[in-house]
């Protein structure tokens, strides 16, 4: 049986007259568990304000597939349905985490609590709202690690592929640079003399200061075919794999017909041999340096992405390279839907006063959700413009378009059109807040069947900033 000194433990009633607290305990509910029972699961209806008076109960949510803990709360604590709420049912677990008593108060007599009790009302409004904030929060955090999550999927990816190539042409080129001693030998035995490597040098400099003209799959073979034919002709060993290689760096028969010129007939074998390997190497080098470079350049755009160099003051950014370095960080998934970008950027666009690393969230969180709209093949358009004193951007997709009465809740926290785990609907909401509260500026939708576009607009001054660091409206 509940008693007053019961119901004084919970910390928002401690300093409630006596009386008040006897009529609270005298209408409670007590409910005793044991460790590791459960008061509440996910769909129970939500009728009673659960006060604590002993033990602890831990909330555990499914989100995503995956579990997370809600919260811990202790004795002294409320939870469940308190007035003023539009909580209709449990969404998570609840789980004792030790013997555990608990005053069970129905919302039935929610309003002559309250009449009773004028304070707890205010009390139990800011225990909801600080717990609706630390869940808004916690959601903000975990939509950003999912769009992390994205990112860092899509750029592992982009940064594999050239890191296997550096791998497979450096262990290649180790096995040439190691066979280079034998070449080199085979052209003293067969009688080469320095004068001749030199025009030999000379040659195989100039094959390789060409730029080889792109070929047919079908000429491509063609000419191995003639350069293998011409190999065996002089009983090169190994003629189909050398032909690969200088039909690869533009070398043709006249080529080799030249080089035959410059050396004994006995020589032509190793020369030519010679001649392939020296071009494979550049080849690899060549394939090692573009790896490289497409690396380096995978490491400029996740700088230029998150500004991790930059100071936290807004600063003139350039839109266009925040654009173009978001299309990169997303590239992956573009190439998987096989989805064509489109740029209308406008040449006369100035930099605009802004956070870039926030901005480029907000093209993120766009470009994202244009290419989950859009099917495979669909194209993608950004256009950017002047229009008075603002820079307005636009994120554009063909995709099916959005419903007319979900335009309305499109930027509403927590509102989603995607499948259960695929989204908590936090995306559009930080791109408004971005963009109008941080930086003076507005974000307009217009959809119908093949066409969205999400409409950026941005000032192209600095917009003063109130104290609580929003940006201030026009009229200040």
């Amino acid at each position: 049986m509940l008693t007053v000194d019961d119901v004084q433990r919970i910390k928002v009633l401690n300093d409630q007259p006596d009386e008040h607290l006897a009529w609270l305990a005298d209408r409670a509910e007590e409910m005793v568990l044991g460790e590791g029972e459960r008061p509440f699961q996910p769909g129970d209806p939500a009728t009673h304000m659960i006060l604590i008076v002993e033990g602890a109960i831990q909330i555990v949510v499914r989100e995503g597939g995956q579990q997370r803990v809600f919260g811990v709360f202790e004795a002294g604590d409320v939870t469940g349905m308190l007035p003023f709420s539009r909580m209709t049912h449990f969404g998570g677990i609840g789980t004792t985490l030790r013997p555990t008593r608990l005053a069970m108060v129905h919302k039935e007599h929610f309003s002559e609590m309250l009449h009773r009790m004028p304070a707890l009302g205010q009390r139990l409004t800011a225990i909801m709202s600080d717990r609706v904030r630390e869940s808004a929060r916690g959601q903000q955090q975990r939509e950003k690690m999912m769009a992390l999550g994205k990112l860092a999927a899509g750029l592992a990816h982009e940064l594999n592929n050239p890191a296997a190539a550096v791998r497979r042409d450096a262990s290649a080129l180790h096995e040439r640079v190691g066979q280079e001693a034998d070449h080199v030998a085979a052209l003293i035995d067969h009688g080469v003399t320095a004068e001749q490597l030199q025009a030999v040098e000379a040659l195989r400099a100039t094959v390789a200061g060409r730029t080889p003209e792109p070929l047919s799959s079908l000429e491509r073979a063609d000419r191995e075919d003639a350069l293998a034919d011409w190999l065996d002709e002089h009983d090169v060993a190994e003629s189909w794999l050398l032909a690969e290689t200088l039909a690869e760096a533009g070398v043709t028969a006249d080529d080799l017909d030249h080089l035959a010129r410059l050396v004994p007939d006995a020589a032509v074998g190793p020369v030519a041999t010679w001649l392939e390997a020296s071009l494979a190497k550049r080849r690899l080098l060549d394939g090692i340096e573009d790896a490289a470079a497409r690396i380096s350049d995978l490491v400029a755009s996740v700088k230029t992405y998150s500004h991790m160099d930059r100071a936290p003051d807004k600063q003139p950014t350039d839109i266009h390279q925040g654009l173009d370095s978001t299309l990169t960080m997303l590239s992956h998934r573009i190439r998987k839907k096989a989805i064509r970008v489109e740029r209308r950027y406008a040449d006369d666009l100035p930099l605009v006063p802004a956070h870039p690393g926030e901005l480029n969230q907000v093209w993120t969180n766009l470009i994202d959700n244009a290419l989950d709209a859009m099917g495979e093949g669909g194209t993608l358009t950004l256009v950017t413009r002047r229009e008075g004193v603002t820079v307005c951007i636009e994120v554009i997709d063909d995709g099916p378009g959005i419903p007319d009465d979900v335009q309305s809740r499109i930027f509403e926290p927590f509102f989603t059109t995607k499948d259960v785990g695929a989204g908590t609907g936090l995306g559009l909401d930080i791109v408004r807040r971005i963009v109008e509260q941080q930086h003076g500026g507005s974000v307009r939708l217009a959809s119908e069947p093949g066409r969205t576009v999400f409409t950026v607009s941005l000032p192209q001054e600095a917009v003063p900033m109130r104290a609580d660091g929003r940006a201030a409206s026009p009229s200040g």
